[in-house]
């Protein structure tokens, strides 16, 4: 009955709409002067989902004219650098599913490349068969030039950082500093480690719910806020006491580095310091990938040689990140989204692991 009330309700909305303007005058006005690049096929897999419209901003991306698209599949914007294991999911996704997310590099007519981030979802007629299958798709090439943005910034502050004095380590370039800790916050977006540096050079990731994003990482979780997850997963009150005791033995002992200067056991005790967080948090499994960040610097610092140099601004970010994060989710438990605090918290782990290692 929800269902009927609601898809009653909006065959309501439907019919307003359709009051002031024609079925078909609705749908030419949706497609033409879509700000994205949507195409329309039939639904036969088998011909390869033949395109049967291309709306202008998809014959703008592609460099084809409508004509020269209709009847054509979509594979015709596929190359050397389309992962074809992939394309083989996408007709299981879609007979599953109804839809498939993923991201790809598309090529144009001309043969550029060009990386591109699309969804198809099907449509039924008013028997419930799939007739056809649109796409909506995205230009992400902005997105590429950002990502090669950060990463030559990240390297080059790490050059600027490692060719300086050790006196000028100690008044290192506030602005340089201020961008790297920008480049962080980007980071929480999905640009998180090294093996994103050529972020669309592998051409066709998939965005399916169940597999890893198109950056390499694992697909957006989505949205909880700290009540909604206490709600339904309370944490024993001795564990959260155990999370906030290591972490304030942390900002204690980074306290300590910042004043009195780093040493071998000054590093052992942040990085003993980290490793009961990371436990702490193992006992959620909705955490466990901030919890893995956090180990891995542990690790790190465990091992780290006491003449290894490094910007202690870096790890003292790192730790906020990972302080404001389960501050909002385990402590004060006023956080909109747990997740954003994680995201924040990998990113600069993932930061901090390009001058540890």
């Amino acid at each position: 009955m929800p269902n009927q009330a609601k898809d009653m309700e909006e065959m309501l909305f439907f019919s307003q709409m359709l009051n002031e303007c024609s079925p078909l005058e609705l749908l030419k006005q949706i497609l033409m002067h879509s700000h994205h690049a949507i195409v329309i096929t039939d639904a036969d897999a088998s011909a390869g989902y033949r395109i049967i419209y291309a709306n202008p901003v998809f014959c703008r991306h592609t460099g084809y004219e409508l004509a020269e698209l209709v009847g054509m599949s979509p594979r015709i914007l596929q190359g050397p650098k389309s992962n074809k294991r992939i394309i083989e999911k996408l007709t299981p996704a879609l007979q599953e599913r109804g839809f498939f997310y993923g991201a790809s590099i598309n090529y144009r007519k001309d043969g550029s490349m060009y990386p591109v981030e699309w969804n198809i979802s099907e449509i039924k007629n008013e028997q419930g068969e799939v007739t056809h299958y649109i796409s909506m798709q995205k230009d992400l090439s902005n997105f590429h030039r950002l990502a090669k943005q950060v990463k030559k910034s990240n390297e080059n502050f790490k050059d600027f950082y490692l060719s300086t004095t050790k006196k000028d380590k100690t008044h290192a370039n506030k602005e340089v500093l201020d961008s790297l800790k920008d480049n962080q916050k980007i980071y929480a977006g999905g640009l998180r480690n090294d093996e994103n540096a050529d972020l669309f050079e592998d051409a066709f990731f998939d965005f399916s719910p169940d597999e890893m994003g198109a950056l390499g990482n694992k697909v957006d979780k989505g949205e909880l806020s700290a009540e909604e997850f206490w709600r339904e997963n309370p944490i024993d009150d001795e564990d959260v006491s155990a999370l906030i005791e290591s972490i304030q033995e942390v900002d204690v002992e980074l306290g300590l580095l910042q004043s009195q200067g780093q040493s071998k056991e000054r590093l052992e005790n942040i990085a003993n310091g980290f490793k009961e967080v990371a436990n702490n948090l193992y006992f959620c499994v909705e955490f466990n990938d901030g919890a893995l960040i956090i180990d891995e610097v542990a690790n790190i610092l465990m091992i780290l040689e006491e003449s290894h140099e490094f910007p202690i601004d870096v790890l003292v970010t790192f730790n906020k990140e990972v302080y404001e994060w389960l501050d909002g989710a385990v402590i004060t438990k006023n956080a909109d989204n747990i997740f954003e605090g994680e995201n924040n918290t990998i990113a600069a782990g993932n930061q901090l692991l390009l001058f540890l290692k």
